[in-house]
């Protein structure tokens, strides 16, 4: 592992851990992966996915862990109470900086792909909770054309794929996601009562800002014959979040984006895992809210 500084903003540095396993390294190029850690914008540290970069580094993947910028909790440092009046445009903003800071990284590695032997047809963002949402959103921007995204990263650039540990696509100003391009392919672990990321999807009041889960973009997504491998626990909570450190979940998805990684046709993949114990229900935004512990 070696450690870089791919940027330095609000006056520090950025960091990422790279991952390289030389016995496992074979001719040629390899894949490469950025995780982004969890934590609510407020917590967590690049060394979080470690587990899962070494494993993956194991695989013949280059594998890097990021730093980015953790914009509620620099609201909260500054005093700034989230509330619902506030709720929207904060944590837009704050998914906003966490996006650039990816395409940033992103940027840096593919500057670097010829030293680190990284086909940048092969880059892959992958995420825990805030970070599977920085890496979905980062996604659907890319496909929109939005600014940050072509001012960030190359012409025609898309990622090769997402992986998404209990993540969704947050955005502001609509209650619907159009996709203006096809978006690459995704892995998703999800659980269907998640109580801080949607498993469907949730429009503030006013349309002000909106979580679209796997239960909407999945179908969108299949709707445009883009590959999906879909991970639904029904009853499940926001546990699912941490499904990367269980070592057979590890073996199992880095094995199955291998495999999607080289394939030539479409894959579906759908399966699920129930818990008669836990029934799963539908929640308003107003008890999500409330389990954030964003009050009125």
């Amino acid at each position: 592992m070696t450690t870089y500084s791919y940027a330095t903003k609000d006056g520090r540095d950025l960091l990422l851990d790279v991952y390289v396993d030389s016995l496992a390294a074979s001719r040629g190029n390899h894949a490469a992966l950025i995780f982004s850690y969890g934590g609510s914008w407020e917590n967590g540290k690049r060394q979080d996915g470690k587990v899962l970069l070494q494993d993956l580094a194991k695989a013949g993947y280059v594998a890097v862990g990021i730093d980015y910028r953790l914009g509620i909790r620099q609201l909260k440092e500054q005093g700034v109470k989230i509330g619902r009046d506030n709720f929207g445009q904060s944590y837009a903003n704050a998914i906003a900086m966490a996006i650039e800071d990816l395409f940033d990284a992103t940027r840096f590695i593919i500057d670097h792909a010829q030293t680190w032997e990284v086909d940048t047809s092969k880059v892959v963002v992958s995420g825990s909770s805030a970070g599977a949402i920085n890496s979905l959103t980062a996604e659907y921007l890319v496909s929109v054309g939005h600014p940050l995204a072509k001012s960030r990263l190359p012409e025609s650039f898309n990622y090769a794929a997402v992986v998404s540990f209990a993540g969704g696509v947050w955005v502001a100003g609509t209650d619907t996601l159009t996709w203006q391009r096809e978006p690459c392919p995704v892995i998703a672990y999800h659980g269907t009562k998640d109580q801080l990321v949607p498993y469907g999807k949730l429009v503030m009041p006013g349309g002000s800002f909106a979580a679209f889960g796997p239960d909407y973009y999945i179908r969108q997504l299949r709707e445009m014959n883009v590959s999906t491998l879909m991970h639904r626990y029904i009853g499940v909570n926001h546990d699912i979040a941490g499904i990367y450190m269980n070592h057979r979940a590890r073996a199992e998805m880095i094995h199955t984006l291998t495999d999607l990684l080289a394939a030539k046709e479409t894959i579906l993949i759908d399966t699920t895992e129930e818990y008669p114990d836990r029934q799963p229900e539908r929640k308003s935004i107003e008890n999500t809210l409330d389990e954030m512990g964003i009050k009125q």
